[in-house]
């Protein structure tokens, strides 16, 4: 052994000792309380479907913007499956309330006026339900996501009756 070669075994010695220090630590394990998993609610929510309007159930009023009305009526056909998760709340209230036999489906006109920009602003016309609030959400379920390409002037103005069949 040379004095040239101390550097290198206490280099072997410091890296033998930190090893040892490590294993010596022992590794903290949390304490874990179990609690059973509570069974999930049968959730009864709205299990029927959205019937969105073909071309010949809409009514319009105001195309002065020269819409294609083939490529609005696709339109409105893909936005039947938000209208579909807006429902749901009130049906899921409605079958708690009146028990699970009573089914009945929803109709609804709602006036859609599509400005330039294509934001749509909806009206309710009429509906054979009294419950504002499932009213107010299909409102701003309109207003706040559907979005329609722009046009360079003009507005569309129609009529649109949709139909939520119960099962």
């Amino acid at each position: 052994m040379h004095l040239r070669d101390l550097p290198i075994i206490f280099l072997v010695l410091a890296f033998a000792g930190l090893l040892f220090i490590l294993s010596q630590i022992h590794q903290y394990t949390p304490v874990v309380s179990v609690e059973p998993v509570p069974e999930p609610e049968s959730q009864q929510s709205f299990t029927g479907r959205v019937v969105m309007p073909s071309l010949d159930d809409i009514y319009v009023l105001d195309n002065s913007a020269g819409r294609d009305l083939l490529k609005f009526e696709r339109f409105l056909q893909g936005r039947a499956a938000g209208l579909h998760f807006a429902s749901s709340s009130y049906f899921k209230s409605h079958r708690s309330r009146k028990g699970k036999q009573e089914s009945g489906n929803v109709m609804m006109g709602i006036r859609l006026t599509l400005d330039s920009l294509g934001v749509f602003t909806p009206e309710i016309l009429f509906s054979n339900i009294d419950d504002k609030d499932f009213q107010s959400l299909v409102l701003s379920q309109i207003q706040t996501y559907w979005r329609y390409p722009r046009s360079e002037k003009g507005r569309l103005v129609v009529w649109v009756p949709v139909v939520w069949k119960d099962r």
